[in-house]
């Protein structure tokens, strides 16, 4: 092969390179600036903030753009995150996201050293955290043997269950900063909110 056809042939292929380059960087661009993600909507949140959900589930990168924050959730699967049962993620158009979040239904916790564990209204325990979660009341006087993580709470009467979530939807109800919820040996209930002391 002499050297003119070489360099033709080089030229050819830089030629089809380039052109292959600015097709693809064209595409780039399109998908960019064609799917900006100007708005994020949650729903359902009450124990993280939007941005502190938002950073468990997305990066920077991701959302900036409508196609990158569906494929990184796409790739990732749904995430197991503290407190949350799940979440569903919807596009809103080109430029938004809807997510809807399912919390877990926490009705209180126990302190077991320096540790908060929470149990739901059949008293399993789901979570466990170093600090309070505000509007999730300590419940004292349940008598038990031991706490495993995913396993129900066995206390000396489960009908305490059904008395522990009467209160805890009347205290959210009514937006009670209820501190502890508190059992005697004689089954008697009392609330305390504050420095005060209600007997149930």
């Amino acid at each position: 092969m002499s050297r003119e056809t070489t360099k033709y042939v080089w030229l050819k292929l830089g030629i089809r390179i380039t052109g292959a380059l600015c097709i693809i960087a064209t595409i780039l661009l399109i998908l960019l600036k064609g799917f900006l993600l100007e708005e994020i909507t949650v729903e359902g949140l009450s124990y993280y903030t939007k941005e502190e959900f938002l950073n468990k589930i997305s990066t920077e990168v991701s959302r900036k753009n409508t196609l990158l924050f569906r494929l990184k959730c796409a790739r990732d699967g749904e995430l197991t995150i503290p407190y949350i049962e799940r979440y569903e993620v919807e596009a809103n158009g080109k430029h938004g996201i809807s997510i809807q979040v399912y919390e877990k239904i926490l009705v209180g916790c126990v302190k077991v050293m320096g540790q908060y564990l929470y149990f739901d209204k059949d008293g399993l325990v789901t979570e466990t955290a170093v600090e309070r979660i505000p509007g999730i009341p300590v419940i004292r006087g349940l008598e038990f043997d031991r706490i495993v993580l995913y396993e129900n709470l066995k206390i000396q009467k489960d009908e305490l269950y059904s008395v522990i979530l009467n209160i805890t939807k009347l205290v959210k109800e009514y937006n009670i900063p209820a501190e502890s919820v508190s059992f005697n040996s004689r089954g008697e209930v009392e609330l305390t909110v504050g420095t005060v002391t209600a007997e149930l």
